[in-house]
């Protein structure tokens, strides 16, 4: 299918693969999609900004990003990171109407052949194909109004500032900005009652929105602005006003202070600096209040992405119920659209759309899509079909590696490492996110697809690594095992016991598969220290972890009912590494979980685990979110036959009883990564393969975390693992 983007500066058109649909999504067909005049414009004027353009024009903030990103992800990580700025395709669009041709499993509102209409960036693009979540979705009763709805998010987006002001029948209220959300404003505070004054450079626009039932117009390059709103108010000045237009100055807002009377309302929708006198509020006591796109449960990802409605008697108007009276208004005639669109383009001509977008002189462009025979998708599998078992077989010459996605960890530090490795090819990736997939394709020269089964599929393809979001690393691995592909799979291998089982099963059936998980820390260079002198002890040990994790809020990803979390997903790995250090399992396992007053903390979060060890040593964690950064994330200490071992976030390591020459201080933290990767993957062209971390490690580590999380979650307590 074809996707619009923006790439330094410029509209390009791509073919690439149909989005997929998940279970809160609906894939729709697009008939027609609306450039945004005013977002649109400003976001091609940015892409066309070089980075070193941005680089000097604010050269502290841009040094300090710079440095802060070498600090966070290194030399090579941030090579990576400018690579991708440098490459970038950007998505645009996120207005659009058209046919539903597939609905996921979990969506019960609509159905296959629905007439709808889109909202959200990232979702209702300039495609042939859009996959879009439930509540970013409303229907459209009458199909003849496609083309005027496809500006519904945008109208969504006026009607939330016209929400905002609570306007009461009789009110004055003055718009500023005159554009599209402008003119949309007008019309539907004239629904409300008011008396309009409006406010543009532009003559057209000025007489555009006196047809829309403005009583009062200006242009305040040609008028004395106070004065004329003044007079027109006796003195008064209007009671609320809307900014719709976007300026770098704060101008616009110390204008609208002026003409509004005291304790009136200033509203700001459009992208307007915050800088004004503070007096002139002050003294008139000007209530001023942010509009927030299209309403209630915007960037909210438990409305938009998982589909939760608010309630409707607390929540009267969401984003959702907002589209949705807009594009009833539309249907039913009380809001005029055809004016406002000034040109209609075919995607395929979607280049010309915008270099007319750069002439400044549009309210709203329209691309229209060609409409083949339908479709309809009344089920899409995600699964992988059932075939026999391929074993793996080392390439003659060549190892054609494909990365399954690649998201921030995959982007700083695996790529970078995959690229490097001797006699290895980093081939495909990806990514279920078009605009990334197609960025780093074009870095790393691969080809791109959003589905991992192409992998699966691909005889050329010998090794995959997959660093996609933790409750999809079984079902993935597996399912390119099964297909003959050396697997290496970012911790963890397993967010459940059912997944865990699978993968017990499978290795069970099929030794000889090549498979790693990204257990990485057994791999770093100062473990192999302390391992090689831990490793003549005469005794059991004592070994205390603590990880300063820092605090992440409960939205966020990791933190989901699907990935469990970050105990299975991070602590994962200091069990693996117990089990290296000690050549041992547990004979049992002892949680401590927080208590927590704020429910804003998790007890998943801040635990103490304690793991008596089969050789004796006790091993214990303490992992939190409750610390300051600045104390270091990382430190273990070792205690064994009257000496000590301190090491420091992979940077420091310091033995007591031990020779000086032991002691390491290294300014970089090195955590094993390249080590690891490069091992398993220059293993992987041999006949004869080696693990670097044996697959019951990485299933007894799996397991271990499994077990911990199910205690923490139960406020604590200790299970007997042997």
């Amino acid at each position: 299918m074809k996707q619009v983007f923006l790439k330094k500066g410029a509209a390009v058109i791509h073919e690439i693969p149909a989005p997929l649909l998940s279970p809160n999504t609906l894939l729709v067909q697009v008939h027609y999609s609306f450039i945004s005049t005013g977002t649109e414009f400003a976001t091609i004027t940015a892409s066309g900004t070089s980075l070193l353009q941005k680089a000097t024009s604010n050269t502290k903030k841009s040094l300090d990003k710079v440095m802060g990103a070498i600090k966070d992800n290194g030399l090579s990580g941030t090579y990576a990171l400018i690579q991708e700025k440098m490459h970038q395709y950007m998505p645009i669009g996120y207005s659009c109407t058209g046919q539903v041709i597939a609905i996921g499993a979990n969506i019960t509102n609509f159905r296959i052949g629905d007439y709808v209409a889109c909202a959200g960036a990232q979702f209702a693009n300039h495609a042939n194909i859009v996959s879009v979540p439930e509540n970013l979705v409303v229907k459209i009763v009458n199909q003849d109004f496609l083309k005027q709805t496809s500006l519904t998010t945008i109208g969504a987006i006026a009607l939330q500032g016209v929400r905002r002001a609570n306007l009461q029948l009789g009110e004055s209220v003055c718009v500023i900005g005159l554009g599209l959300i402008g003119q949309l404003t007008v019309q539907l505070a004239k629904l409300s009652g008011s008396t309009i004054f409006g406010i543009d450079l532009v003559p057209s626009r000025l007489d555009l929105a006196r047809e829309f039932g403005a009583q009062y117009t200006y242009n305040p390059a040609q008028e004395n602005l106070y004065k004329e709103i003044d007079f027109a108010t006796g003195h008064k000045g209007v009671d609320t006003t809307i900014i719709t237009a976007a300026s770098a100055s704060g101008e616009i807002l110390q204008q609208a202070m002026n003409i509004t009377r005291r304790k009136g309302k200033v509203i700001l929708v459009g992208d307007v600096k915050l800088d004004f006198d503070r007096d002139a509020f002050y003294a008139k006591e000007i209530d001023l209040l942010i509009s927030c796109s299209y309403g209630p449960g915007r960037y909210d990802q438990s409305y938009e992405l998982e589909g939760h409605d608010y309630p409707y008697a607390y929540v009267r108007w969401t984003e959702n119920r907002n589209m949705q009276f807009f594009a009833s208004l539309v249907q039913e005639k009380k809001i005029s659209i055809d004016k406002l669109i000034d040109h209609e383009f075919s995607v395929t001509n979607a280049e010309k759309a915008y270099e007319q977008l750069q002439s400044k002189q549009s309210l709203g462009i329209v691309l229209a899509y060609e409409q083949e025979p339908i479709r309809f998708i009344s089920e899409v599998s995600q699964k992988t079909s059932s075939k026999s078992y391929t074993p793996y077989k080392a390439p003659q010459n060549t190892l054609n590696i494909a990365c399954v996605g690649v998201g921030g960890f995959a982007k700083t530090t695996l790529l970078p490492i995959i690229t490097n490795i001797k006699n290895s090819k980093l081939v495909s990736i990806i990514d279920p996110n078009s605009s990334l997939g197609l960025t780093l394709s074009d870095v790393y020269k691969t080809s791109y697809h959003n589905d991992y089964r192409t992998v699966c599929d691909n005889p050329d393809i010998h090794a995959v690594v997959i660093a996609t979001p933790h409750y999809l690393h079984t079902e993935q691995a597996l399912a390119c095992l099964h297909s003959g592909k050396a697997v290496f799979v970012e911790k963890p291998a397993a967010v459940t016991f059912e997944q865990l089982e699978q993968l017990k099963t499978f290795f069970k059936n099929n030794t000889q598969s090549l498979y790693c998980a990204d257990f990485n820390r057994s791999s770093a260079p100062i473990i192999t220290k302390i391992k090689s002198v831990i490793s003549k002890r005469n005794n059991p040990m004592m070994v205390t972890y603590r990880m300063n994790a820092g605090f992440l809020p409960l939205d966020h990803w990791t933190q989901s009912a699907q990935n469990r979390g970050r105990i299975i997903g991070e602590a994962c790995h200091i069990f693996e590494l117990f089990c290296f250090l000690t050549d041992a399992q547990p004979l049992s396992i002892s949680v401590s979980a927080l208590n927590p007053i704020q429910k804003s903390l998790t007890p998943t979060d801040n635990i103490s685990v304690q793991l008596s060890m089969a050789d004796g040593s006790s091993c214990t964690l303490l992992y939190t979110a409750l610390g300051d950064s600045n104390a270091g994330k990382e430190r273990m200490e070792i205690f064994f036959d009257g000496k000590t071992i301190v090491m420091q976030d992979y940077k420091e390591l310091t033995g007591y009883g031990l020779p000086a020459s032991f002691n390491t201080k290294s300014k970089n933290s090195d955590k094993g990564h390249k080590i690891l990767l490069t091992q398993f993957f220059t293993q992987a062209q041999s006949q004869n393969f080696i693990a670097p971390i044996p697959i019951s490690r990485i299933l007894l580590a799996t397991e271990i975390s499994l077990i911990v999380d199910k205690l923490a979650r139960s406020g604590g307590g200790l299970e007997k693992f042997i």
